[in-house]
Order: structure tokens, then sequence, then C-alpha cells
């Protein structure tokens, strides 16, 4: 993604109100929203519970150089890291892969290179913020059931009834946030 439709998707994203902005509908997280069968607020709230933090600005919104190490081993010890570029994010990764960690989650969304990574080019396009929401929005529309907070539960942990109910209730509390917002 070329550096102006970055800033403009962080830009976007830096305003309560961009939430409720015909062009946030308009941008890749309301087409890959609408892709997947959600809506828009439930897919930034599950970015926020994967990768948010807080910003310099104040503001808590996903951080697109994200890395979570599920498995750790030669070194590599599990766990959340944020990199203050996707450069710094890329040599981590690589250096993660090389060491023949593969159970990593990746960017704004946290996919998951070990389950996701034949979707992608190699590991590192999933650190472009629109190639990860729209990965993540595919596999939320491969497990869509019509039933939002199943097909939620599930992206997190669909293996763990319990841990996908709880990320479920956190996605619903950032959802309850941005409405409250927009009122």
């Amino acid at each position: 993604m070329n550096k102006s439709i970055t800033l403009l998707i962080i830009l976007l994203l830096a305003s309560s109100r961009a939430h409720s902005n015909p062009t946030l509908e308009n941008s890749v997280w309301g087409r890959a929203a609408a892709s997947a069968g959600v809506n828009v607020a439930t897919l930034y709230s599950m970015a926020v519970q994967e990768s948010g933090m807080r910003w310099r600005d104040g503001t808590f919104r996903p951080w697109p150089w994200t890395l979570n190490v599920n498995e750790g081993k030669n070194g590599i010890k599990a766990g959340p890291r944020r990199y203050a570029s996707k450069e710094a994010a890329a040599q981590a990764l690589k250096e993660m892969l090389s060491k023949g960690v593969t159970n990593v989650d990746i960017g704004l969304m946290q996919v998951n290179f070990y389950w996701h990574g034949h979707k992608v080019s190699s590991p590192y396009a999933l650190l472009d913020p629109k190639t990860n929401i729209t990965v993540a929005a595919g596999y939320l529309k491969s497990l869509n059931k019509h039933n939002v907070s199943k097909t939620v539960a599930d992206y997190h942990a669909p293996s763990n009834p319990a841990r996908g109910k709880t990320y479920v209730q956190h996605v619903k509390h950032y959802e309850k946030i941005i409405h409250e917002k927009l009122k």
C-alpha cells in the first residue's frame, strides 16, 4: 500500500467521528467488513482487541506493527511485541521465521502465519494493513455462521469456546464505546 493510503487510513482511525464517516465505510475497513458479513464497527473493534495500544495522541487504536509469538522456541520467547515501524516488525519477523517460529500473529488483525500464511505471497505481506485486514475478513467470511458472536468467537479461538466467549465480550465492549462516541 502506498504511503498516502496508509496515512489516510491512520487519519481516518484517529478520529472517533471517522467511524460514522462515509469515507470509512468506503475504505478497506468497510469493504472488508461487508465482505465478511459483519458491521464495520465489529471488524474495527476486533482490531482494537487484537492489536490496540495507546498512541501518542492519547487515542487507543490498533497498531499495525504488532507481532505475537504464540509458541516460543530457539531463543524466541512467547508473547506480544510492538514495533516502531513496519521495517522493524519485518526484521523481527524475519528473525523469528529463521529460527523456526511460525506460530506468529501478525499486524492489525493478528493474522496467524502458521494457519493463514498460504493466503499471502510472503509473511511480510501481512504487515501491510490492507492485506492484513483483507485476509482477516476472508477468514471471518469462511467462519460466518450467520451468528456474529459465534463468528467473532471462532476468529479468535475456534477450538476453545470459553476463550472465544471472553473475546466476544471484549469486542462488544469496544463496539459499545464506538457507538457511544457516535451519539
